[in-house]
């Protein structure tokens, strides 16, 4: 494929937002799985975690790197719905919130991940995911 055309269709992804909306609708699954795998964490670590996960994507212009002020809603929402739970923490004289994942985060996040493996194991959804991440 010519450079022109690669040029071309790299800036229609970026224009369509694509890479963007299929990050978004991962995001908090994602941020549940941060917050599992390395909690208690508070807010900017995951926002840092989150962006070194999709370093790639940030690094060639399809991906804004992950802001903290964005998070933090959802963290809120999370937190709401009883997924997660935050400690508030004194330190260096500043309150800071330390996010751990509850039972009922664990549940739904093991959820979603045993639904994406039934999907992978059946035989379409096999051949998508082998696919789609042997691209």
């Amino acid at each position: 494929m010519s450079s022109i055309k690669n040029n071309e269709y790299s800036e229609f992804i970026k224009n369509d937002k694509i890479v963007t909306h299929t990050v978004n609708g991962i995001s908090r699954f994602l941020m549940l799985w941060i917050i599992q795998h390395y909690g208690p964490i508070h807010g900017y670590n995951i926002s840092k975690e989150f962006s070194e996960i999709f370093e790639v994507l940030i690094s060639s212009g399809n991906l804004k790197k992950s802001n903290p002020s964005k998070m933090y809603p959802i963290l809120k929402d999370m937190e709401g719905n009883g997924l997660i739970a935050g400690d508030d923490v004194l330190r260096d004289n500043k309150k800071v919130k330390f996010y751990k994942i509850t039972e009922k985060g664990e549940f739904l996040l093991n959820h979603v991940c045993n639904n994406f493996n039934d999907i992978r194991k059946s035989p379409k959804g096999s051949l998508f995911f082998d696919d789609f991440l042997n691209f």
